[in-house]
C-alpha cells in the first residue's frame, strides 16, 4: 500500500519530530544539573508535562520521552499537513 504524498510527509514528520525530542530531551539530562533538567523538560514538554510534573529521576525522563515524543510528533505531523493543505494550487 503506497501513501500519498500528504500521510507520507506527515509520517516522516512525526518520526523527525520524535527523534529530535529525543535528542533535545538526552541532551538536556546529560548536560544540565539534577535542578536544571526537570525545569528544561518540564518547560520543552508544555502543556503535557503537567500530567507527569510531579516525578523526579530517571521516571521523569522516561515519560518525557514517551509523552513529549508523542506530543512533538503530533505537532510536527499537523504542521506538516497544514502546511501541505495551505500550499496546494486552487483551481
Amino acid at each position: 500500500m503506497r501513501l500519498r504524498p500528504s500521510p507520507r510527509a506527515a509520517l516522516v514528520a512525526m518520526i523527525v519530530g520524535a527523534v529530535l525530542h529525543t535528542a533535545a530531551a538526552l541532551w538536556a539530562w546529560q548536560t544540565w544539573g539534577v535542578f536544571g533538567r526537570g525545569n528544561v523538560l518540564t518547560w520543552m514538554d508544555l502543556p503535557v508535562s503537567l500530567l507527569y510534573l510531579h516525578l523526579d529521576g530517571p521516571t521523569l525522563l522516561t515519560w518525557s520521552l514517551i509523552a513529549g515524543g508523542l506530543q512533538w510528533a503530533a505537532i510536527a505531523a499537523g504542521l506538516t499537513l497544514l502546511l501541505g493543505r495551505s500550499a496546494r494550487h486552487r483551481a
